[in-house]
């Protein structure tokens, strides 16, 4: 099923992609050749006119093949061919393939505000801090329950949303924050944490951490350490091998840190301490060692509540959410070409395969939403200056007017091929990242090697 989500969630998007191309062309009287979705085998194709339509094996992209798209094929006295047309023809075309991208972004995102969706209540309120987790940059700073976050860098937040929009995006980054703490404002130095596995800014402040975090156990799965040891639902977990715990994230991680080794977990059960001794077992699936204990996260539907809006307010706020994340989006770019953010924080196709799945299984207001995000993310990017990408085309039209002449074929091809390399290295790096975090590369050429 993630396959199936991943394949409709980009075929829908390369789709009104390939079709703002086609349609600018078509409307311009430029002949269209090819309209192909995916790459690679053809898998299905028929011919309407002067067009073949295709489906493609690799569902990766698509294309549209325009006539005379090749100057050096190009006849000069073919109307119908694009090479022959002016500029400002040939500019419409190439923009209308990220322009689309952002189209169905503005026209998704206040459909989902007006279906309505899951948000966490604490987004709308102060940054007050709920808890420190131990050992987080917030603790090192000397962050108490209790505090209010008024800025940081001299940027205010009103809401938790501010708040955790700027420092999800500036890990590793030194920061000069001003806190309201009994009537009291002080003043905290320090530096913005990375999550290990998301590789995003944090500071062990966030709601997440503590809003239904609580290490109660509601289930334990037949024939897991956990149940062999006599663990029980409504068991809270306060210590492990004596030391305390404060949450179900600190309980998973002293866990793991442990390793295979024997560990006692103290539980208090009907106000009794009870102690259990269990062996963690190794899980695959979850790349980690586990008791065999789960949380209902139904149990945390209080903090969460459906909001839904009425047609003209979903626009307003549709529109504001697609500036926020388009403002984010080349936030992050800045930050990746200058190094201060890694590439290990982007997602490639499997993360993206992932995230479709969820956001499907979530209902159709988080689908819909995650397809207008990346829609989004599909027309910025695209409308970057770099050769292979629309932006680079047109980064190309602007210099030829600028010096009056095209540039040169011999330079053109050079760029194209530098940004095609360039591209395909940060794809096969992004995938690389993709496997890593969700298999391990150790574990996969462990496998390997077990095989022969």
């Amino acid at each position: 099923m993630t396959i199936i989500y991943f394949i409709v969630a980009l075929g829908i998007l390369v789709f009104i992609h390939e079709f703002g191309h086609f349609i600018a062309a078509k409307k311009q009287g430029i002949g269209v050749e090819k309209f192909s979705l995916g790459f690679g085998p053809q898998l299905f194709k028929f011919t309407r006119g002067e067009t073949t339509y295709m489906i493609s094996a690799l569902p990766f992209g698509g294309y549209v093949k325009l006539k005379g798209e090749d100057p050096d094929t190009e006849d000069a006295h073919d109307l119908r061919s694009y090479s022959a047309r002016p500029m400002w023809q040939k500019s419409l075309v190439v923009f209308a393939g990220p322009f689309m991208n952002l189209l169905l972004a503005f026209f998704f995102m206040p459909i989902v505000f007006m279906v309505g969706r899951m948000e966490p209540v604490f987004l709308d309120q102060k940054p007050v801090v709920m808890g420190v987790r131990h050992h987080s940059p917030a603790e090192k700073q000397g962050l108490k329950k209790g505090d209010e976050i008024l800025e940081i860098n001299h940027q205010a937040f009103s809401t938790w949303q501010d708040f955790l929009d700027f420092v999800l995006v500036h890990p590793d980054t030194d920061i000069e924050m001003k806190i309201k703490r009994d009537d009291e404002v002080i003043t905290k130095n320090g530096v913005i944490g990375k999550s290990p596995d998301t590789h995003a800014g944090t500071l062990g402040i966030e709601p997440t951490y503590f809003i239904g975090n609580e290490p109660v156990i509601d289930k334990v799965m037949l024939g897991s350490p956990a149940a062999e040891a006599g663990m029980q639902p409504g068991d809270e977990v306060f210590e492990i091998n004596n030391v305390p715990v404060e949450t179900w994230t600190d309980m998973s991680e002293k866990v793991a840190e442990n390793g295979g080794r024997a560990i006692s977990v103290n539980v208090k059960r009907n106000q009794k301490r009870v102690t259990l001794l269990l062996t963690p077992r190794y899980d695959e699936a979850h790349d980690k060692w586990l008791m065999g204990v789960e949380k209902d996260l139904e149990k945390r539907a209080g903090a969460f509540v459906r909001k839904k809006y009425s047609p003209k307010e979903a626009i307003v706020r549709g529109t504001r959410e697609n500036i926020k994340l388009s403002n984010m989006t080349l936030s992050v770019l800045g930050r990746l070409v200058t190094f201060k953010l890694s590439y290990k924080t982007l997602g490639g196709p499997i993360r993206i395969a992932q995230a479709s799945a969820m956001a499907a299984k979530s209902g159709f207001s988080d689908f819909l939403y995650f397809l207008a995000f990346l829609s989004l993310q599909l027309g910025v990017l695209n409308l970057l200056p770099l050769p292979v990408l629309d932006g680079g085309h047109l980064f190309f039209f602007a210099i030829e007017a600028g010096q009056g002449k095209p540039v040169s074929a011999k330079v053109r091809l050079m760029a194209e091929q530098a940004g095609f390399v360039l591209l395909l290295t940060l794809m096969a790096l992004v995938t690389l990242n993709d496997v890593n975090s969700i298999w391990g590369v150790g574990q996969i050429f462990d496998k390997i090697r077990h095989l022969f």
